[in-house]
């Protein structure tokens, strides 16, 4: 072999295993530098309450204004499902009014955030169930009520958007 070949296998050999080495650095990551969730269309929803609720004021790619919910009361698991259990059983007139009784003495702070392009999106199903169904960065709208999740970095990890106010 001449020494244009001996190069030439080196150089696939070295291509070949570095491009290994990045496939399963990246298949077998669970968590991106941020530390948000497994990019799965089947993402978990974190089990501790979303640390920003509220509508949304204005998006622009992924870039969105919100006004967060301050003050408003947080429920255990078992204060939601009985809560939703109320709600069901009302006209759209009554949980209007009723939603309205939980936000008073709520106020709201505009909060900008971007939300990370291959973050967890769910919107629900529909049927009160509470089951959720993937979602697309372009289902959020002005005027959708989300809860989105942060991360310890700061970042959002997690968004469901929970309907349109």
């Amino acid at each position: 072999m001449n020494k244009k070949q001996i190069t030439l296998i080196v150089f696939l050999i070295v291509v070949t295993g570095v491009s290994l080495t990045a496939y399963k650095v990246i298949s077998s990551k669970s968590n991106d530098s941020a530390g948000a969730s497994k990019l799965t269309s089947e993402a978990i929803t974190p089990t501790r309450n979303a640390e920003i609720n509220g509508t949304v004021v204005s998006i622009e790619g992924n870039l969105v204004v919100i006004n967060n919910e301050v003050g408003r009361k947080v429920l255990t698991p078992e204060e939601q499902d009985k809560r939703r259990t109320e709600m069901q059983k009302l006209s759209p007139e009554e949980r209007q009014i009723a939603r309205q009784k939980e936000l008073e003495g709520v106020t709201y702070e505009k909060k900008e955030l971007t939300i990370p392009v291959g973050i967890p999106i769910v919107k629900g199903t529909g049927d009160a169930t509470g089951n959720s169904l993937p979602a697309e960065l372009s289902d959020i709208k002005k005027d959708t009520y989300l809860s989105i999740w942060i991360n310890s970095s700061g970042l959002p990890e997690y968004v469901k958007i929970k309907g349109v106010n």
